[in-house]
């Protein structure tokens, strides 16, 4: 509880600090820097009586785009709709592959959702929904300070227990630079054995912007501390009612993985303009407009896993004739040869990691607001110095006795030199569009390149306005360093794989009015690396494609509300991946308002695949692997929930889970993972901006 404590220490110094500074109406309207206006109490006018707070409440939030190069507008989350679903996996993706407890491993079962950046380090992939990255920070100018507290967990968190804490402030000291920070905890303990996931993430941002300069900072880090257990030694288990999920038997003890994340951005520019007058409500101010900006952005990571066991090769014994079964299988012999280790000595101990540091050099013109035809262009030149490492391949020896190397890494580094830009227009009525594109010179990925654009068209009627989206993309990628070379205590790989070359086309038809959203997807491989039945990475030996339509629809009867999201997925292969045919989210609920202040809903919540072979887990490499023994799905993922809210607080009380008291055996996350049964569970938030 001490971890949890520390942010809400934090929370009070903000509030205790005399550096809060309300920004008047008008530098509360332009975040920017490019549009700022400026107060004046002229001849005739009053200056406000400071007794009383005149200010209201504004507040502007922005993320990047094409990297750290420009903003677009950007939205926190603090709806009331869909508020019950919690889980960030969840949150993100209709459906997802876990190993049964929130804050571990997970992959999302949408295809277009698993792609994978070469930059980042590997072996953090499949926690990226529990994290908190550099291009999910948001930048904010707020008129006065908001505070966003986040609090939920079982109602019956002990012995064993789910509970999870977010907390987010933001203020502005001036006009011109705002700063604040946020904090995400999951603690989870889980209902089955050796399961434990504690996930925490912190950051502070800050953000100083005026006429002819910007800077946006941020600093973090992520941090995934995750026991393994392998799964369930006897699946079938979950079938007897007899048995709680404490008390079934489990592959490990002993094993646990620590996964962590640093980083830190900067990005500053300095802007070319000039001054127009502006006239608003009969006042008349200067306004600095933007044409060219020159822009330096520097980006630094460091990424590590660590993963130690005590026992390399943990087996059970079978009546016959089955016999002796091993985890890692018969004959298995883990590459470090040691004595079989104990809770101060481990058998396995495997650290492997990878720091990156990029700088990117731009010159931009700017999309001018006050011409009408116009478009941002941008081209810049960046580099990457990356350093990786894994465990050592020697042995070491002392006299008699043969060791593992345990914590002994080898390295290696990288470098990177790449050229690129973009062009785009963003405040067009008739149409809006970009095109992007980069290009590597020289280094470990010489000669790949990524190509992307995007058509938007508003199609206005005189009800409603729709939008009609195409996008394409086109990318070539040298491998992963880690899919090339590998060495630790179960695995050691040396591999020379082709660049992966992938082509991809969309559309999509959005009409918010009507609460519709159709598209679809399709994607071609070619050299499509994946993780292979003996869970090692492995290269395709032909091409194939993946298409996927999805459909989005909500009814509204009075105060009925019926929610529908459909996917459906199809690859050419049933080799190299397997997702579900189908998924769907089903989430019927009635809304409405209790004496003029509660507002209130209270329904269901159905998400559902078809039955698919779900891909195996690897704890020793946090990853998963494609199978063809074992089908999981076809099981309905059914919870009850109730929403209130009444002003700025928001509460939910949700039973998760109902199906498992309907349908036995069948709520596998993964094959030998089930996931938790029924559970009822509780949260609340508070939001301040007084």
């Amino acid at each position: 509880m001490s971890i949890q404590l520390k942010p809400l220490l934090l929370l009070a110094i903000c509030f205790a600090s005399g550096l809060t500074y309300s920004q008047s109406r008008n530098s509360g309207n332009n975040t920017s820097g490019q549009n700022r206006g400026q107060q004046n109490y002229g001849p005739g006018k009053k200056k406000p009586d400071a007794k009383k707070d005149t200010i209201v409440f504004k507040m502007k939030a922005f993320q990047f785009l094409d990297g750290y190069s420009r903003l677009d507008i950007a939205r926190l989350d603090t709806g009331f709709i869909d508020y019950q679903t919690y889980n960030p996996v969840l949150k993100k993706s209709l459906s997802a592959q876990t190993i049964g407890n929130l804050g571990a491993s997970t992959q999302s079962n949408d295809y277009f959702q698993r792609s994978f950046d070469s930059n980042e380090f590997l072996f953090l992939k499949n926690y990226k929904y529990y994290g908190k990255w550099p291009s999910d920070i948001h930048f904010y100018n707020t008129t006065k300070p908001f505070t966003l507290l986040e609090y939920g967990q079982w109602f019956s968190n002990k012995p064993k227990g789910e509970s999870w804490l977010k907390v987010f402030h933001t203020q502005n000291i001036n006009p011109s630079l705002n700063v604040g920070f946020s904090y995400n905890s999951i603690a989870s303990q889980g209902k089955y054995l050796n399961q434990e996931a504690k996930d925490n993430n912190l950051d502070f941002f800050a953000s100083y912007n005026i006429e002819r300069y910007d800077l946006w900072f941020t600093i973090g880090k992520n941090k995934f501390a995750n026991q393994e257990n392998g799964g369930l030694l006897f699946p079938t288990d979950i079938l007897n009612p007899d048995l709680k999920p404490e008390n079934l038997p489990v592959w490990f003890d002993g094993t646990f993985a620590l996964t962590k994340n640093s980083f830190g951005v900067i990005a500053h520019q300095y802007k070319f303009g000039k001054w127009i007058k502006k006239q608003e409500k009969n006042e008349e101010f200067q306004k600095f407009i933007t044409r060219f900006a020159l822009m330096h952005t520097l980006e630094f990571t460091d990424n590590s896993r660590h993963f130690e066991e005590v026992e390399p090769n943990p087996y059970f014994d079978y009546p016959e004739p089955r016999g002796k079964v091993y985890f890692y299988g018969n004959g298995h012999i883990p590459y470090i040869k040691g004595v079989k280790g104990t809770t101060t000595l481990p058998s396995t101990q495997d650290n492997s990691g990878m720091k990156r540091v990029t700088n990117m050099f731009y010159i931009k013109a700017v999309e001018a607001s006050d011409r009408k035809y116009t478009f941002g262009k941008q081209a810049y030149i960046g580099n990457d110095l990356i350093n990786v490492y894994f465990p050592r391949e020697e042995l070491i020896y002392t006299p008699g006795i043969m060791m593992p190397p345990l914590g002994l890494t080898q390295s290696d580094k990288l470098t990177n030199t790449f050229i690129g830009g973009s062009i785009f227009r963003t405040e067009g009525k008739f149409w809006n569009w970009n095109a992007t594109g980069r290009y590597y010179i020289h280094g470990y990925r010489f000669a790949d390149f990524d190509l992307s654009g995007q058509i938007e068209k508003p199609i206005r009627t005189s009800r409603d306005t729709s939008f009609f989206k195409i996008n394409a993309s086109m990318t070539n990628t040298t491998p992963d360093y880690f899919y090339n070379h590998f060495y630790s205590n179960h695995f050691k790989w040396e591999n020379n794989f082709n660049k992966t070359y992938e082509l991809k086309l969309g559309a999509v038809y959005d009409n918010p009015y009507r609460k519709f959203k159709a598209g679809f997807k399709y994607s071609i491989i070619t050299n499509y690396i994946y993780w292979s039945e003996e869970s090692l990475p492995a290269q395709a030996s032909s091409e194939f494609s993946v298409a996927q339509v999805f459909l989005k629809k909500d009814f509204k009867f009075g105060g009925l509300n019926i929610q529908n999201a459909l996917l459906f997925q199809q690859s050419t292969t049933d080799i190299y991946m397997h997702v579900p045919l189908v998924s769907t989210r089903n989430t019927i609920f009635i809304q409405g308002l209790y004496a003029k202040v509660l507002t209130f809903q209270f329904g269901f919540d159905l998400r559902y695949d078809t039955e698919y072979y779900a891909d195996y887990y690897s704890p020793a490499l946090g990853m998963f692997y494609v199978q063809h023994n074992e089908k999981i799905g076809n099981y309905p993922w059914l919870d009850a929930f109730v929403n209130l809210k009444i002003k700025r607080t928001r509460f939910y009380v949700k039973y998760s889970n109902m199906g498992t008291m309907m349908v036995r055996g069948k709520h596998f996350a993964t094959p030998g993972y089930p996931a938790q049964i029924a559970t009822a569970s509780f949260g609340l938030s508070w939001t301040f901006y007084d």
